[in-house]
């Protein structure tokens, strides 16, 4: 009993890290995080860039706004080490306050250049951006070109249908808090989590039944041994 039930665990604990090491959260992406802010609003965006594997030190981050959305305003943080390059263009269709004077310039990219050394193997940097007006879209896609030392880039511009995992995503903030548990970002972790809860909670149970039944065996009355001797016969006459 005992030994099935370390067989259980075995099992239990290589599905989980298995699971982990395949999820689209435990690979080295580049992903945007939206803090606050939905359609409409104002919000931080913030898209973390690993060093990637095999690849030497990053020296260059380009995040491109589609072509279909228009953001008035973008801030970005300064980050140590990086040179801020912001480029607008003109908004089509004409684009309106809300006092309704006309917007000028919409922003059509965000570059970050290093000055240094730049993003090593093993390491990431975050880039921050205040944005605002975000647009009325449920999903804002980032897509994003991050450059090597040695002038290769990665385009991270695949879409990423339900159950994908493309080899670049392209980073993504899901803008509408009704479908937030539709968003692509977090969903492989969640069921990671729950599968290894239900992994566990199941290994307790056995754990349990085996607990029970071994001190139902301590209580259970020895069985009677062979004392090896004959039983005794009736004498007999003749």
């Amino acid at each position: 009993m005992l030994k099935i039930l370390m067989r259980i665990v075995a099992i239990f604990i290589l599905s989980a890290v298995a699971a982990l090491l395949g999820s689209p959260s435990a690979t080295a992406h580049v992903d945007a995080i939206l803090d606050g802010g939905g359609p409409g609003e104002t919000g931080l965006i913030t898209l973390r860039v690993p060093g990637e594997r095999n690849k030497p030190a990053t020296t260059k981050v380009e995040v491109r706004i589609p072509d279909d959305v228009q953001i008035r305003t973008v801030l970005a943080q300064p980050v140590p080490g990086w040179r801020l390059d912001i480029k607008k263009k003109k908004p089509n269709p004409p684009m309106y306050r809300d006092d309704g004077t006309p917007v000028d310039e919409v922003v059509s990219s965000v570059t970050w250049t290093a000055t240094g050394p730049g993003i090593q193997r093993g390491e990431f940097d975050d880039f921050v951006l205040e944005a605002g007006p975000l647009p009325d879209v449920e999903t804002l896609t980032l897509p994003t070109f991050q450059t090597f030392v040695d002038g290769t880039t990665d385009a991270w511009t695949e879409p990423v249908p339900e159950g994908s995992d493309p080899k670049f995503p392209v980073p993504s903030v899901n803008l509408k808090a009704s479908s937030e548990a539709a968003s692509g970002g977090g969903s492989g972790m969640t069921s990671v989590i729950a599968w290894t809860a239900l992994g566990f909670a199941v290994i307790a149970v056995a754990l349990g039944i085996f607990s029970i039944d071994r001190a139902r065996r301590s209580t259970h009355p020895a069985d009677l041994q062979d004392t090896g001797t004959a039983p005794e016969r009736s004498a007999v006459t003749e």
